[in-house]
């Protein structure tokens, strides 16, 4: 996920503007943070050679962003 709410501050978070929070501001953030569409517990992962920052989450069964990605292997079968 690219966004996450922080429920501390009520703010909308891009996952690139997060990462780039000094470590004082961030770390009490980061256990309060929550999927914009349906409210479950997110994670953040910080940028690494070769990968940009990302939220993750534990959606509910309903939610909008959790639908399965379309593969190719999915439609052969």
């Amino acid at each position: 996920m690219r966004r996450a709410l922080c429920l501390a501050d009520r703010k909308d978070w891009d996952a690139e503007d997060f990462d780039n929070l000094d470590e004082y501001r961030q770390e009490p953030r980061r256990q309060q943070l929550v999927c914009l569409a349906c409210g479950g517990k997110a994670m953040f992962r910080s940028a690494g050679v070769g990968r940009k920052a990302t939220f993750s989450a534990r959606h509910s069964a309903d939610c909008c962003l959790n639908s399965r990605s379309w593969t190719v292997f999915r439609y052969l079968q």
